[in-house]
């Protein structure tokens, strides 16, 4: 054998159960991402959130490296799997009746059996002949070890505060009983011979038209204010920063497009998933800013009527207004930032907003890419640019203005 390889187990999975048994762990990957985005913006508890965000990311990173895998032993490379138990697992999860119960459900049930699932299967497929199937295995391992190992004290601190409710605990019984019926994720292991019934705490999921935040965030309501002239640096860099940390909405606006447009290929899936843990990653960088310089972010204003006004918007408008509204529109302020900050001597605010615009530059690329394809899959007759004309008169007289109308349903 070649160096590095090892030798073949006495018995191995051929490559028909391997494509089976890789679809079902897309198949769970891939579903978690849609579960995630529809939850996000409800998750209440800040940490939860963000790492449901970075969860939601790094699944999408794996579900592309099995798909590239996929397209070269079957076709097409995403399959509904023939196991009704899977999808009914996958279906009823979404279903959580608050925040602890699907993160009990998705952390403490379905990843552990898909990690017991891929760690079996690095090891029982053919090294040499299957190694690109072991490649994405092991890179997926280790991130969905490291989610457990984060998750674990979130879930722990909520239990010794007391927020995690009966409720949460019959979903999470629930859940590994539907597991069970499927034989784990691997749908090898010894299976439950009748369904589960459903708790009574079992919610119908409905996507979310408000963004939650938890008891630590008290000013939840606040009008966009003017900020301090450019000229005033130390006053006007607070505020950039503090606005930073409040991005969560546009991640939050991002997941919700995420859950609600469906049957798009996947390449805007795995860019979504991206555009969203960008936006993670600003709020936090927002709040690394301000903690750094004794500012509490908890205490900054959270605009959650930004969210509620985008939302009541179709999807496609929702990623118009993001992407060729706020994001084009930022550039030369961002760019004004970064000479201000070089010329103050401030290295760490200038790296920041740099690492900002480069994000902010693919999201715009996104936006062109995907708005002519999302226009097509919804029937929008409008030519494209005259479409995200429309959609930015929109833009310019309400959230330009802050004269935001809710309808109230």
């Amino acid at each position: 054998p070649s160096a590095g390889v090892r030798p073949a187990p006495d018995t191995t999975i051929d490559i028909d159960a391997n494509r089976r048994l890789l679809n079902r762990y897309r198949f769970v990957l891939h579903e978690s991402m849609r579960i995630l985005a529809g939850w996000l913006p409800q998750v209440a508890t800040f940490e939860l959130k963000c790492e449901m965000g970075r969860s939601l990311w790094e699944n999408a990173l794996h579900v592309n490296a099995l798909y590239l895998r996929l397209r070269e032993i079957q076709s097409p490379a995403f399959q509904k799997p023939s196991d009704p138990a899977l999808v009914t697992l996958m279906s009823e999860l979404l279903h959580a009746p608050d925040e602890f119960a699907l993160a009990l459900g998705l952390f403490r049930v379905v990843t552990p059996s898909l990690i017991e699932a891929l760690a079996t299967h690095e090891t029982a497929t053919f090294p040499n002949s299957d190694l690109p199937s072991v490649h994405a295995i092991k890179h997926a391992l280790l991130d969905l070890r490291a989610q457990l190992e984060r998750m674990e004290p979130l879930l722990e601190m909520a239990e010794k505060a007391g927020k995690i409710r009966p409720a949460a605990r019959a979903l999470e019984k629930y859940i590994s009983e539907l597991l069970s019926s499927a034989g784990g994720v691997s749908g090898s292991k010894e299976r439950r011979q009748h369904p589960p019934i459903a708790p009574a705490c079992r919610i119908e999921f409905r996507a979310p038209r408000e963004a939650a935040r938890d008891e630590r965030f008290t000013n939840r309501a606040a009008d966009l204010e003017p900020m301090p002239g450019e000229d005033n640096y130390h006053d006007h860099t607070v505020e950039e920063f503090e606005r930073y940390s409040t991005e969560m909405l546009a991640a939050e606006t991002v997941a919700l497009v995420m859950f609600s447009i469906t049957k798009m290929p996947w390449e805007f899936e795995f860019d979504a998933a991206r555009h969203l843990f960008d936006e993670v990653r600003h709020c936090l960088m927002g709040y690394e800013w301000m903690r750094g310089h004794g500012l509490d972010p908890f205490q900054s204003p959270q605009y959650l009527h930004i969210f509620k006004w985008r939302s009541q918007f179709p999807p496609v408008m929702q990623y118009c207004m993001l992407t060729m509204g706020n994001e084009v529109h930022a550039f030369p302020y961002r760019h004004r930032r970064v000479e201000a900050h070089q010329k103050s001597g401030d290295q760490l605010s200038e790296q920041f907003v740099r690492y900002d615009i480069a994000d902010e530059t693919q999201h715009v690329r996104f936006g062109n890419r995907w708005l002519p394809e999302l226009l097509n899959h919804v029937g929008e007759k409008r030519p494209l640019k005259k479409y995200i004309e429309d959609v930015l008169k929109v833009w310019e007289a309400e959230y330009r203005t802050g004269k935001l109308t809710i309808n109230v349903e």
